[in-house]
Formats: structure tokens, C-alpha cells, sequence
């Protein structure tokens, strides 16, 4: 996949994101125009960047869709359900068809059949919302009426395009030429060029922010005017207007036509009038001058430009004297022409809320870089550096002879340094991926809204915590187990309307999805105000799947209980559902959680909701690992998983039921050899020759179990990697990391190696060996 299309599929995935959004806000406030104009610029970009390739059907239904935003921007089409549903599923086959180039390099066969059917709708709804529009003028904006109501519109008979192009601030820097492309654009009638908002002070005025607002008429087709626009169009407005009703419009108006001299170029009227503008302004004495010469040569270049060669020559003559000469000359010009400035009525002063539209999307980015966390690390870098030439400065001390106490000191000392700064560094470079669950959290409100119509629900989905930032790898693997959560929460948790009434609860039920920092991670919780979770209902349930024996499920606790939720299989719907009932869910979230180094809760009371708490690492930091030995072999755990290291004597080891147990403060705790769960059994026997047993206290299925291992070696500080190739098939095996001697270190997960033991036995949370 070439450079370029790989950019194109990754910010097609960013403008469905954000057009999703736009839509939804749309859906729940209708008039909000600002969510129209953000809408229709997503799907314009979209149309431009799929035009880079050669993706007809795709292209031709993104125009369709851009269309159908274009008129629901100019008021001739509504913003109802039918327009976001049918939008909405253009974004959704937007996204199957990036995942199919994605992975074939081409569009799905059944593309073009699919792209011509919602093509075919927006048309559809395109005649629909013009046949409504018919009523009267009164439904055109102001600005349409008051170009309508021009002599030139009234004589020139047929259907007129009308256009309302308000250029961005920072046009020029993209290099849009406003006024080119308006002389552009064909069978041009009537133009207007107005400020959309107040000038700034003569000291605070950027000439390079453009604060223009252009307003023109054409007896063109709309198809030759919108091709002149079509690299600014979400900066452009396009009527069509009836013979009909530029007529009514005209009627009973007055036309005052001044015919004392040829007709000027709309364009070049606009120039001279906003010329007069700037000489009007008051300006220092320092400055008149200049602006003076500069109104002039601005003046005579558009007469030029307009073929009045004649009225051009003029500001030679006058480019001496005041700045009132240079602007009465213009006037002149202007009144001696019939111009289709001066029978257009003075727009009203644009309030800049009205008319200022938004530049930036907010869109985020696959990773976005703060420059500051880059200088740090780079300062960091720079440091490291100082402190290996000092270490090159110990080790020429060392070949000079010099007193190898010293020199062992100075290298203790240089390695101090150097851990440090590797730390440091190491934390820098981990913090340039963090990203903001934003993201994440933004892909929820389409889901929930598609589970509450199909349910038939009233859903309130409330999301906190968007700023908070965490390992990309985290952010990009969270959506899923967050979906099986929230989708349970819809499906299972939340009443309908009429139970809810009844408990003395709000019709529309509430889930929110919170996010904030916790310790070293971060907290991510999903809950709603819904039925919660019945322990016994659980219980009798385990037993009815058989994941439990009767007798096993009695011995559990209600939180025991209400755990069993993320056992594999098991599900508490009657029946299979679009969302739910198939046994695959809450499994795949706890299943998640681990990959990603974190953990999963779950927190329920009946009658008020459920809440389910997932505890992920923030970053890929770096590890603290027990380097302990078993069986002759050293092997990895994680220090945060290691409640404490006791060493029992061996008559305090009991045989319990084939197994081992031992007791600890009063607590009865399973004794399980690393070498057993290895596959070293003839190794651990030999282990057990030893008078006293050393015992690492871990938590593995809910309780707390006591592994086995011969002796601690060392603790150190390492980066885990992911396992990976024939390591990656090794049950309970979590990553691996490189010594100092160059040897490799499998770092054990001792919860999944004494997950399977404790269920084999029957074993579940809660229950006692």
C-alpha cells in the first residue's frame, strides 16, 4: 500500500468519526447549524480525498450525500430522521469500503449497486425538500432576496444560481483567491462584497485576514457554478432559483437604472466600492499617503482588468493630490456606470457568531506529539550522552593504573547516573504515546443510539473523562471490551420505560462511561442506574450451565457470586439477542483487561445499577520483576502481583485433598509448586527435600494462593515484551525481557498459570481448598 493511500484510509476513519458525531448532535438539536456546517464539511472532504482515486461509485454517492448537507444548509431540505439515518449509513459503508481497500485494494464488488441505491435516495429526498420549498420567497434566506430583488435579476428570465461564498480568515495562506474565482464564474448578474463582520481598529486591521462575505447571482446552471467552487464549496452556498419567483419577488419594486454610461464588470464595481471604504477610514498623517497610492494603483489595476483602459489612465492624474481626490474620482466611476452593486440593498451588519465558521474540527490524530514532551526527551538524550563520556572517562582512568577503588566507586557512581537517566528517558519516550480515550469514548454514542431503537428504550449516555490520556496501545484496544460492557449494560441492565416508572425511576435510563487517572494507570468505568445484578439469580444460573456445582455455588459470597458474570459462557439472557445471550461477552472483556496488564471489577447493587470498573496501565512502564529460580531455571513475576514472600518450615505444609495447603495469619492458603505448573515435577520434588518451603503469596481467582519456588535471585527494574512466536503459545507466560547478561527471561502471569488448576478442581472465587 503506497504512502498516500494509507494516510487517505486513516483520515477517512478520523472525518466518519467526527461526521458521526456532527450528525448525532444534529439528531438531538435540529437547528443547530453549526453541526450542519460541520457535517457537510467532513463529507465534502471526504468526496475530495476518495477523488483522488480512481473510486467512482464511491465518489458519486459522497457527492450525493454533500448534496443532501448543502440544501439541509440552506434551509430547502429538513433536518429529520430520514436525513441522518440515510446519512449515517453513508458513513457506515464509507467505513466497509476503506476496510475492503484496506485489505484488498479495491472496493467490494457490491459497492456500486449499494453506493447507486442511497445515491438514488438522496435525490429522492433532495425532490422532496424542493417540491416543499415552493410556497413563496419567504423561505429563501435574506441574502437570497435581496439579490432576487435586482433589475438585472428580474430581465434576465429562466432559473438563476445563487451563491453566498464566505471565504475562511486564512484563505490566502491556503491559496484561495476569493475574487478570482468569483470573475470565474459565468453569466454573472449581481454581486455584493461585504464585511461579514466589523472592521477592526486601523491599528488592529490584518491585511491578511480575509472578513469578506460575497454574494452573487448567475444565469448559469448550478453545475458550471458550483464547478468554478468546488475546492471551497464547505465554504459555499448554492440556491436555485424559478423564473417564478424571482418575478414575485420584482413585482411592485422599483427599478432605478442609471444609463449615463456603460455597464462595469460586478467585480470590478466591488473593488472601486470597497476602495472608498478604506479612504473613508481615518488614518494618520503618516499613513494617508501611502494608503492614498495604494487605493489608486488597486483602482486602475481592476479598470484595467474590466477594459475601461481610459478611466484607468485618471488615477495618474489625481495621484498627487489628497486622498478625498483619489475617492471622489471613484464615485465618479462608479455613478457614471450602471452597476449591479448600486442596486443591491445594503446588507445588514452580520453578527460574527452568524457567520464564523469553525476551521478546525477537532479531529484526532493517529498520534499527536506535544512539542514539549519531545524537548524533554531530547533534553534527556543530551544528558545520557554526558553521562557515557563520563563513564569513557572512568574506564581511561582504569587503564592508567589508578587505585581500583576508586575506579570501582566512580563506575557504581556512573552507573547510578546512567540508570537514572535511562529511567527518565525511558518515562519521556513512553509519555509521547499517550493519547486522550477521546477517541475511544466518541464511537460509543452511535451504538447506544442504535441499541435504544432497537429495544425500544429511552438511553441517556453520559461520558466523562475524555482527556484523559493513556498508551496508545491501551486506547486503541479498549473499545471492544468497552462495547461488551456497554451493550450488556443496555441489554441486561437498563429497564424499559414502564418498569422504570413503576420503581420511581426516570423513563430514560443512564450509562455513563467515566475515565480518570488512578495511581500509576487509569480508572475506566462503564455504569448504569438499571435492575443490577441478583446474586441469586447468579447462582442459580452457574449451576444451570454447570459452571458450578451446587454445593460450590453456596460456598461463594455475594461478590464471589456476582463475579462469576466474567466466566466463559456465561450469560444471563433467556434468549439470543442482536446484542446478547450467546455466552461471549463479559469473558472477552476480563480476557482484554489482562492483555493490556490491567483488571476488571465489577460493583452491583439490585434495584440500582451495576458499574464495571476496568484498572488499566497508563503507560508501557517500566516493570519491577522478582527474578526467582524453580526447578534450576530463573523466570520473571511481577512484584505488584506478589502480596508477600513468607517462608514456611515444611511441617507447616499440609496434604489437603491430593494437594497442599498451609495456613498464614489464620487464613488457609493452597500451596502449588512452580515446577508443577511448569511441567517439572521431577525438578520440584527434588525442591522439596529442603527443610523450608519459600512462598510467594499471590492472587489468582478471587483468592489468595501460595506458589512455591525454590529461591529469589534478584529484583530488577526491566521493560516486558508482549510474548511473541513459539512463547506466545506458552500458557501463563505474560512476556519475556533480556537480562544483563544477554539471557533471556520469561516472565510468568502466575494468575493464568493457577487459573486453570483452581477450576479443574471446581474451585471458583470465594471458595475454600
Amino acid at each position: 500500500m503506497n504512502e498516500l493511500l494509507e494516510q487517505f484510509l486513516v483520515e477517512t476513519r478520523e472525518l466518519v468519526q467526527s461526521a458521526t458525531d456532527d450528525l448525532l448532535a444534529l439528531e438531538a438539536a435540529p437547528e443547530d447549524a453549526e453541526a450542519v456546517n460541520r457535517a457537510f464539511r467532513a463529507f465534502h472532504t471526504l468526496k475530495g480525498s476518495v477523488g483522488l482515486f480512481d473510486y467512482s461509485p464511491w465518489f458519486a454517492l459522497l457527492h450525493a450525500a454533500e448534496d443532501g448537507l448543502s440544501a439541509a444548509r440552506a434551509g430547502t431540505l429538513a433536518v429529520d430522521a430520514v436525513l441522518i439515518d440515510l446519512s449515517l449509513e453513508t458513513l457506515d459503508a464509507t467505513t466497509r469500503w476503506a476496510d475492503a481497500i484496506e485489505t484488498t485494494g479495491r472496493l467490494p464488488d457490491a459497492a456500486t449497486a449499494e453506493g447507486t441505491t442511497l445515491a438514488g435516495r438522496y435525490r429522492a429526498l433532495l425532490a422532496r425538500g424542493t417540491k416543499s420549498s415552493t410556497g413563496g420567497r419567504t423561505e429563501r434566506p435574506d441574502w437570497a432576496e435581496r439579490l432576487v430583488a435586482t433589475p438585472r435579476a428580474a430581465a434576465a428570465g429562466g432559473t438563476l444560481t445563487a451563491v453566498r461564498y464566505h471565504p475562511r480568515g486564512d484563505c490566502f495562506f491556503s491559496g484561495d483567491d476569493p475574487l478570482g474565482l468569483v470573475r470565474k464564474v459565468p453569466g454573472l448578474l449581481t454581486l455584493s462584497v461585504e464585511a461579514a463582520a466589523p472592521w477592526f481598529a486601523a491599528e488592529e486591521f490584518d491585511v491578511y485576514d480575509c472578513n469578506l462575505v460575497v454574494t452573487l447571482l448567475s444565469d448559469a446552471p448550478r453545475a458550471e457554478v458550483d464547478a468554478i467552487f468546488q475546492l471551497v464549496a464547505d465554504q459555499v452556498t448554492t440556491l436555485e432559483i424559478s423564473a417564478a419567483s424571482v418575478e414575485e419577488s420584482a413585482s411592485g419594486k422599483t427599478r432605478t437604472v442609471d444609463a449615463a454610461g456603460p455597464a462595469m464588470g460586478p467585480v470590478a464595481a466591488a473593488v472601486l466600492a470597497e476602495q472608498v471604504k478604506v479612504l473613508a477610514t481615518p488614518a494618520d498623517a503618516d499613513t494617508v499617503a501611502g494608503r492614498s497610492e495604494a487605493c489608486a494603483r488597486a483602482a486602475a489595476n481592476v479598470l484595467r482588468s474590466d477594459g475601461r483602459q481610459e478611466d484607468a489612465d485618471r488615477f495618474g492624474q489625481v495621484l498627487q493630490r489628497s486622498p478625498d481626490a483619489v475617492r471622489e474620482l471613484i464615485e465618479v466611476i462608479l455613478a457614471g456606470s450602471v452597476t449591479a452593486v448600486g442596486s443591491v440593498v445594503p446588507a445588514k451588519a452580520y453578527e460574527a457568531s452568524e457567520i464564523r465558521e469553525e476551521t478546525t474540527s477537532g479531529e484526532a490524530r493517529t498520534l499527536r506529539v506535544d512539542s514539549v514532551r519531545v524537548d524533554a526527551v531530547v533534553a534527556l538524550v543530551g544528558e545520557l550522552v554526558v553521562a557515557r563520556n563520563a563513564l569513557s572517562h572512568v574506564a581511561d582512568r582504569a587503564a592508567a593504573g589508578e587505585d581500583p577503588l576508586s575506579v570501582v566507586r566512580a563506575i557504581r557512581d556512573a552507573d547510578a547516573t546512567i540508570g537514572r537517566l535511562a529511567t527518565a528517558v525511558h518515562r519521556s519516550a513512553v509519555s509521547l504515546r499517550l493519547t486522550p480515550l477521546s477517541q475511544v469514548f466518541r464511537r460509543f454514542a452511535r451504538p447506544v443510539r442504535e441499541a435504544a431503537r432497537n429495544l425500544g428504550r429511552e438511553i441517556e449516555l453520559d461520558v466523562r473523562g475524555e482527556d484523559t490520556e493513556a498508551d496508545k496501545a491501551v486506547v486503541d484496544s479498549l473499545f471492544e471490551p468497552l462495547l461488551h460492557v456497554v451493550r450488556n449494560a443496555v441489554d441486561h441492565g437498563l429497564e424499559d420505560a414502564g418498569t422504570r416508572r413503576r420503581a420511581g425511576k426516570p423513563a430514560a435510563g443512564r450509562i455513563r462511561i467515566l475515565a480518570e487517572p488512578d495511581a500509576d494507570g487509569i480508572l475506566v468505568s462503564v455504569s448504569d442506574d438499571g435492575r443490577g445484578i441478583d446474586p441469586a439469580f447468579i447462582r442459580r444460573r452457574a449451576i444451570e450451565r454447570g459452571l458450578r456445582s451446587a454445593e460450590a455455588a453456596a460456598a461463594l459470597d455475594d461478590a464471589a457470586v456476582t463475579d462469576l458474570i466474567f466466566a466463559p459462557g456465561f450469560s444471563t439472557s433467556e434468549s439470543v439477542s442482536a446484542l446478547s445471550g450467546r455466552g461471549v461477552g463479559m469473558d472477552v472483556v476480563r480476557a482484554a483487561a489482562e492483555r493490556m496488564g490491567g483488571q476488571v471489577s465489577v460493583e452491583s447493587r439490585v434495584g440500582h445499577g451495576t458499574t464495571v470498573r476496568l484498572h488499566l496501565p497508563q503507560a508501557v512502564a517500566l516493570a519491577r520483576l522478582m527474578v526467582v529460580e524453580s526447578g534450576g531455571d530463573p523466570y520473571g513475576v511481577a512484584m505488584d502481583g506478589v502480596s508477600e514472600v513468607v517462608r514456611r518450615p515444611r511441617s507447616g505444609i499440609h496434604a489437603v485433598d491430593g494437594g497442599a495447603a498451609t495456613v498464614l495469619r489464620g487464613r488457609t492458603l493452597p500451596v502449588f509448586p512452580l515446577a508443577d505448573l511448569l511441567g517439572y515435577r521431577d525438578r520440584s520434588v527434588l525442591a522439596r527435600q529442603a527443610t523450608e518451603a519459600l512462598l510467594l503469596v499471590v492472587r489468582a481467582g478471587g483468592e489468595s494462593v501460595a506458589l512455591e519456588v525454590d529461591r529469589l535471585a534478584d529484583r530488577i527494574d526491566a521493560v516486558v515484551r508482549p510474548p511473541s512466536g513459539l512463547v506466545g503459545a506458552v500458557p501463563g507466560v505474560s512476556g519475556t525481557t533480556i537480562l544483563g547478561d544477554g539471557g533471556v527471561l520469561l516472565v510468568l502471569d502466575p494468575t493464568a498459570l493457577l487459573s486453570e488448576v483452581l477450576i479443574g478442581e471446581g474451585r471458583g472465587p470465594g471458595t475454600k481448598p
